[in-house]
Parts: C-alpha cells; sequence; structure tokens
C-alpha cells in the first residue's frame, strides 16, 4: 500500500495510508479546518474515503467513520491500526442510516465532503471509484442531509463542502430537513469566482446566516 506522511500540528505525524483512487484533496483539508474544535464532542463523517477528515478530527470524543467502497475502509483501517487511532469505522450505505451502528440523534458533528456531480453532467471520471466518488449514483445531496438529520442531536451542525453550482440545492435540501445554513464560507477560484463553498448548518436552529469568502 502507498502512504503519505500527513502532519497534524507541530508534533503529531499520521502515517496516513492512500491509493490512486482514494486520496484527498485540497477541499477535504478545508472541510477540516471548517469545522473547527471538536474536543469532547461526537462526530461523524460520512463518505470518509481514505479517512483524512477523521484523521485531522482525531481529538474528537469520538468519531465514526462512515463509506461504502472496500478499498478506502481497507485503506483507513491500515491507517488507523498504524497510528493507534480511535475511530470507529464503519462499512455501509450512509442511505441506510438506521441500519448502521450509529444511534440516533447521538452526534454533536456530521461531516460530509460528498459527490459533487450529477449523472451525466459532463465531468467525466476514468474509474468506477471516481465515479462513486464524484458522482451522485450512490449518494445524493439529500441522502448526506438526510442521514445527518437522523444522526444529530438538536442543536447539532451539519459541515459539508460543496462545488458552487450545487448551493441553491444543498440550502434548499437541508431546509427541508430542519438544518438551518448557519455560515457559508465561499472558497475563491478563477478569476474571483466561487469554485466551492463549505457550509454549516444546525439543526432546529433559526433564520440568519453569515457568508465569508476564503
Amino acid at each position: 500500500m502507498n502512504y503519505e506522511i500527513f502532519e497534524i500540528g507541530e508534533q503529531n505525524k499520521i502515517k496516513l495510508f492512500i491509493s490512486k483512487e482514494h486520496r484527498f484533496g485540497t477541499d477535504s483539508l478545508l472541510l477540516g479546518e471548517f469545522t473547527g474544535n471538536v474536543k469532547n464532542k461526537t462526530v461523524c463523517d460520512l463518505c470518509t474515503g481514505c479517512g483524512i477528515i477523521p484523521i485531522i478530527l482525531h481529538n474528537a470524543k469520538k468519531i465514526y467513520a462512515v463509506e461504502i467502497q472496500e478499498e478506502a475502509i481497507e485503506l483507513l483501517t491500515k491507517t488507523k491500526q498504524e497510528n493507534n487511532l480511535n475511530i470507529k469505522i464503519i462499512k455501509g450505505d450512509l442511505r441506510n442510516i438506521p441500519d448502521l451502528e450509529i444511534p440516533r440523534e447521538s452526534v454533536d458533528i456530521v461531516t460530509a465532503n460528498p459527490p459533487y456531480y450529477t449523472l451525466n453532467s459532463g465531468h467525466e471520471r476514468s474509474s468506477a471509484a471516481q465515479k462513486s466518488a464524484r458522482y451522485d449514483s450512490t449518494c445524493t445531496i439529500e441522502d448526506v442531509v438526510n442521514s445527518s438529520a437522523y444522526l444529530l442531536k438538536f442543536g447539532g451542525e451539519l459541515k459539508m463542502c460543496m462545488t458552487s453550482e450545487r448551493l441553491t440545492d444543498v440550502v434548499s435540501v437541508m431546509r427541508s430537513y430542519k438544518i438551518e445554513p448557519k455560515e457559508i464560507t465561499f472558497i475563491s477560484g478563477k478569476n474571483n469566482k466561487a469554485r466551492l463553498f463549505l457550509i454549516s448548518g444546525k439543526k432546529g436552529a433559526g433564520v440568519g446566516v453569515t457568508i465569508t469568502w476564503k
């Protein structure tokens, strides 16, 4: 297996196992930073891939990592064992979230970096694993928000990264599940146009959102 040495802070170094199909990008690092302090929190990362976000947030009181793809699970399991990390890895389909090993309304923060593109949107990927990670054929925005609503305590937060063209979809779906958007950070791309956005929503909260640029 291939691996990279990932540094957390000035002293902690993690041996992170990756593959050609299951790596991580800047979007995952941004989401981990955006999530903030998770000490004494129970966290669940959906669509976890190689597990970079649970690794960034490894000081949480409890952290679940949910993934459907077998190779990604194997990589994260190897990372967990190599570094003696306290991460509960769950292989399963988030569309069947009640059947997974996470109690309902037990999570303080859900993080998700779900597939960005709809099918036939023109953003082709070369392999089945990449298509599963980037197309919503097996996991839609609504699937992620529905699962998050199931997992989150009242007042719990959903933190998500998504391509800017899907902003209205995300806001609409979050509100339909009573997760109110409270913070949106746009990530600058070419020509000062937003490439991605990070969004934080709170379950059961009232209306009011803060918007920033990064």
